[in-house]
């Protein structure tokens, strides 16, 4: 470590922020009160004792044996208990009020945010029968029902209908039920249905014709608001890999690129080209291996997919995330959610990272204790923990932060009903806090921010901005090795990762990822010192070695290749139409640079004229004239170019606007 390591206490920060999103959260006073153990006479625990214990799950153990701090890290972690939000009935009943008195004055949106904390702070069927006799979350979706039919989308309120019948609404009888079913099917353009609701409708009206006819005629006014209203909603799906379909050894991967190097390499194992690729082409769409939300979207996004909330479905026991439909609801309670869903404000309270969340889910998502070590070694073949470099506090500290995650997985029964409250761990408990801590390790090094495109005007690029909204863990992309000019850009549809080229690669040449400190947006220095803190090594990709410049001070004429074959050379580009013959130092060749000049213009006029289709929202059309740009600009010139870079960020931008984009 102390190789690469030229600025400590910015390592040091760097690795707490992975481990801890607060400060004041109560880890770090756990933290402090376990360590004052070995301040005074035992100043060299950690050194003689702690780190000369080599594996993950000794270190574990030795905290819960050896005197110096197993009577301070037991005794903290015999008092956790459950703490969430649980379901309030009189909540819910006031907010349903208020959205019917908003909804009668005809604010639709206001109606809809009071009848969706209605409905996610009602208690199931039953459980309050001292309001709505049980039937408050029945009632919460009746009214979202209707606010849904009101804002003419159908396809929600049905579904609100139907969840309302399955939590005990009385339907059989219920003429008004019918009613409202047929303005779904009716919004949805679904006829013959619509039909069939109208008739049991008249059927429990008591054959009431004038009711019937006011019937079709809301309905028939529905059916014209709706045409008349447009779409916002675009249906997204991942696009097809480039290639012969997916790799066999890199997941989620086209056949195009492949692995090079070995764990004993020092660049490790990465990701080179199988195929010449050119830019725009798919060569991941990977699905998170792990995915968790930052907390601030609790309120916004499904817990479960990323996708923006619109109608959520709550969680039965608590109020503190939401899901975008059944399926995921239910999805999410089968596997992981059931063993946080008591301790989710608990973890958040400690101060823990993200990070320590995803480590948790890992483990979660499995299901049970059997299946997280069987998928523990896979886990440490795949993702690099650098265990030997890290400073014994910092692992201690993570050893500490696994002891608490292993507590809340005791206390919610992951591993069954405990023949013991002692939190010391059996020998397979032990085993699934290994599994945490090596991923408390590894995930600094092998995480992904998901992100979103949050468009904030009526222009889909120019009010458009990165919003990161969690963190995932995948598989196939921790393959690819980073440089400070990325050759693919990244983007996101729901957790799934897509990765597009970004620039013509050759085959066999690197395919190189950006883990954050890109070129142009930060000098060489901050670069280095981002990359040697947060990841702990020295880049020398070709923008560090050539140092080159900034966005603002990019050159805007770039060097021309030279034209004689296998040469390789750059000359430097003529400053005078008379000077385009010029000789190339490295084949002694005589060159002349006028066809390049006229390529380089003419792949400078594409990118202009691709900025201007994204400029009119001409998004696939703007995507095909930068491809185009960029790929003539390889042919005649090297990098750094301002025009071609820009066209590069402008084909992220496009592809981004492909995958999770919200507008707000």
């Amino acid at each position: 470590m102390t190789s690469i390591d030229n600025d400590p206490l910015f390592t040091s920060l760097c690795n707490e922020k992975t481990l801890q999103s607060q400060k004041e959260g109560f880890f770090n006073e756990f933290y402090h009160s376990v360590a004052e153990n070995f301040t005074g006479k035992s100043a060299r625990w950690l050194a003689e004792v702690y780190q000369k214990v080599t594996t993950d799950a000794g270190r574990l153990r030795l905290i819960y044996e050896d005197p110096v701090v197993a009577y301070d890290v037991q005794g903290t972690l015999e008092h956790v208990e459950p703490v969430f939000r649980a379901k309030d009935a009189k909540f819910s009943w006031q907010r349903r009020e208020q959205a019917l008195k908003l909804l009668g004055e005809n604010k639709l949106q206001q109606a809809l945010i009071m009848a969706c904390q209605a409905v996610m702070r009602a208690p199931g069927q039953g459980v309050d029968r001292y309001i709505d006799k049980g039937l408050t979350l029945a009632l919460a979706q009746w009214t979202r029902a209707e606010v849904f039919i009101r804002m003419l989308d159908g396809k929600r309120a049905l579904q609100d209908l139907q969840l309302a019948s399955k939590c005990g609404l009385p339907v059989k009888q219920n003429a008004d039920y019918y009613a409202r079913v047929a303005k779904c099917y009716a919004l949805s353009d679904e006829m013959g249905r619509a039909e069939v609701a109208t008739k049991l409708f008249h059927q429990l009206s008591g054959h009431n014709d004038y009711a019937l006819t006011r019937l079709k005629e809301d309905m028939e006014d529905l059916r014209v608001l709706k045409q008349e209203t447009p779409s916002v909603e675009v249906a997204r799906a991942l696009p097809k890999l480039a290639g012969e379909g997916e790799s066999t050894e890199i997941t989620g991967a086209s056949t195009k690129i492949k692995l090079a190097g070995s764990k004993e390499d020092p660049r490790g194992r990465y990701v080179v080209a199988a195929a010449d690729l050119g830019p725009g082409e798919v060569i991941l769409t990977e699905q998170a291996y792990a995915a968790c939300l930052y907390p601030k979207y609790f309120g916004t996004h499904c817990n479960a997919c990323f996708s923006r909330l619109i109608a959520p479905v709550a969680c039965p026991d608590c109020c503190g995330i939401a899901f975008c439909s059944v399926t995921c609801r239910d999805k999410a309670c089968a596997t992981y959610h059931r063993f946080e869903c008591q301790y989710l404000d608990l973890m958040i309270g400690s101060g823990m990272s993200i990070l320590c969340h995803v480590a948790l889910r890992i483990v979660t998502q499995a299901g049970t204790p059997q299946k997280v070590i069987a998928e523990g070694e896979m886990l440490r073949d795949t993702f690099c923990a650098h265990t030997e470099h890290r400073d014994p506090e910092d692992h201690f500290k993570r050893t500490l932060m696994t002891a608490f995650l292993l507590r809340c997985l005791q206390k919610a029964e992951f591993f069954g009903q405990r023949t013991t409250e002692a939190p010391e761990p059996n020998e397979q408990e032990l085993q699934v806090g290994a599994v945490l801590l090596s991923a408390l390790q590894s995930l600094q090094f092998n995480a992904h921010e998901v992100y979103e495109t949050r468009i904030t005007g009526e222009h889909r690029f120019d009010t458009a901005k990165v919003q990161y909204i969690g963190v995932g863990i995948y598989r196939g992309a921790s393959m690819f090795n980073h440089e400070c000019y990325p050759g693919v850009t990244r983007s996101f549809l729901g957790t799934s990762m897509i990765l597009h080229t970004s620039r013509p690669i050759p085959a066999g040449a690197l395919v190189p990822e950006n883990y954050g400190p890109h070129f142009l947006r930060q000098p060489k220095p901050t670069r280095q010192r981002n990359l040697r803190s947060r990841y702990w090594f020295k880049c020398d990709c070709r923008a560090c070695c050539e140092d080159w410049p900034q966005m603002d001070k990019l050159p805007a004429k770039p060097r021309l290749r030279c034209t004689t074959a296998d040469c390789g050379n750059a000359l430097s580009y003529p400053s005078k139409p008379s000077q385009r013959t010029a000789k190339c130092h490295k084949c002694k060749q005589q060159i002349n640079l006028e066809a390049n000049v006229k390529m380089l213009e003419a792949s400078d006029q594409l990118c202009i004229t691709g900025a201007e289709m994204m400029a009119d929202e001409r998004v696939d059309e703007a995507i095909e004239l930068l491809k185009k740009g960029i790929t003539l600009f390889a042919q005649v010139a090297v990098p750094p170019h301002k025009t071609a870079h820009v066209a590069e960020e402008s084909l992220r931008s496009c592809f981004a606007d492909k995958g999770n984009a919200n507008r707000y």
